[in-house]
């Protein structure tokens, strides 16, 4: 198969079937509780592992199942009020999206989006001049799912500290795909899966939060693993784990754990100039296919790993499973994804290829060469 879907969830290595198959079996044989307790210092080890990859402390670290859960347990956890300003960018992620608007209509907070440049950038001076006290967070999607852009998360960090506005990061499509470095971000929270670009198993997720923001949360769900029971009563934990809940599938974390081992054994630096160059190489080939158009914004790095685009004479969907059957793999991804930007550009659906480190010459050709006959396909029609 040539796989063009990392953006939606990468393919895992070896190394995570076997740590989730061996902990599973470990399960089977001593009981949930005692397997768990046996692989507590494999399960630090992940904690020092993503912690080393955002350069951050291990504390700042809480395992969730997913981006959406990691994402809205934090948003949902800020003491927003009627007329605090939310800002997101027109790259928002859908589900983000969604969660504000229920924000909005719980609370009376206002989402806003941040002005841009025609090419798609933060327009920053604009976004510096149009705040006030009533911002109480900015939210920003730092790779859009469509792969529209590559927002200046760190021009925009730097903004957020110098006036002291909460600034949570989704790295959804970004951890394991570029650097991500959490200090020079200046970002108070930051919250990724582990099934895309890490190539951990699906059900997997992670939060960062700055030290001391967990002072101003007030989540909505906690347990005795995130509030303990002292003799004076529960007491909320005050570092990133007051996130975390007992139940939670630890085969799954162990096999995020070699997914990052297998990374690092590989080198990180090695794996982004690679997709950075494929898909370089990607976006070269499809401006060869007639009737092919691209969709990144003039402001997108040639290096983003996704690639957007339409094909004429055939919906992005049609496009899909013209390529499923040729043991091609990409995604379609429709308003759902990036609602306010695809309204904005006039687009209902594109199609969204993304390479991974593992993506290749063959793959590339055997893409551009099986659009190139589709396109045949429909301008003979």
């Amino acid at each position: 198969m040539h796989y063009f879907n990392q953006a939606a969830g990468g393919l895992m290595p070896d190394s995570v079937l076997h740590a989730v198959t061996h902990y599973m079996q470990r399960e089977q044989a001593l009981g949930a509780y005692l397997a768990a307790q046996q692989a507590q210092p494999q399960l630090q080890q992940l904690y020092a592992l993503l912690a080393d990859l955002l350069h951050c402390q291990p504390s700042d670290i809480a395992l969730t199942t997913g981006n959406t859960h990691g994402w809205c347990a934090v948003v949902g956890a800020l003491p927003l009020a009627a007329g605090d300003r939310v800002l997101v960018t027109p790259g928002e992620w859908g589900g983000n999206y969604a969660m504000l608007r229920q924000l909005q209509a719980r609370t009376g907070c206002v989402v806003q989006e941040m002005p841009c440049t025609a090419e798609g950038d933060l327009d920053l001076p604009a976004l510096e001049a149009q705040l006030d006290d009533r911002v109480k967070l900015i939210a920003l999607t730092w790779v859009p799912a469509n792969g529209a852009t590559v927002y200046d998360a760190h021009a925009l960090g730097q903004l957020c500290a110098r006036h002291g506005i909460p600034y949570i990061v989704d790295a959804a499509q970004a951890l394991g795909h570029i650097p991500v470095d959490v200090q020079a971000l200046q970002c108070d929270a930051l919250t990724a899966p582990g099934r895309k670009w890490l190539c951990g198993p699906r059900g997997t997720g992670l939060v960062y939060l700055k030290p001391g923001l967990a002072a101003r949360l007030q989540p909505m769900t906690v347990d005795h693993v995130s509030c303990p029971i002292t003799p004076t009563g529960p007491v909320l934990r005050q570092d990133a784990r007051m996130l975390e809940q007992s139940e939670a599938s630890m085969a799954l974390r162990l096999g995020l754990l070699a997914a990052l081992q297998t990374a690092q054994a590989q080198g990180w630096p090695q794996r982004f100039a690679t997709i950075a160059q494929r898909a370089a190489q990607l976006r070269a080939a499809l401006t060869e296919v007639p009737g092919l158009t691209l969709h990144h914004l003039p402001g997108a790095p040639a290096g983003c790993g996704i690639v957007p685009f339409t094909l004429a004479g055939y919906t992005p969907a049609q496009v899909q499973q013209a390529l499923q059957q040729q043991d091609i793999q990409v995604a379609a991804s429709g308003m759902g994804f990036t609602p306010l930007d695809m309204q904005a550009r006039g687009l209902s659906a594109v199609v969204r290829a993304s390479v991974a480190w593992h993506t290749d010459a063959s793959d590339i050709a055997a893409l551009s060469q099986a659009l190139k006959v589709l396109s045949t396909q429909t301008a003979s029609a």
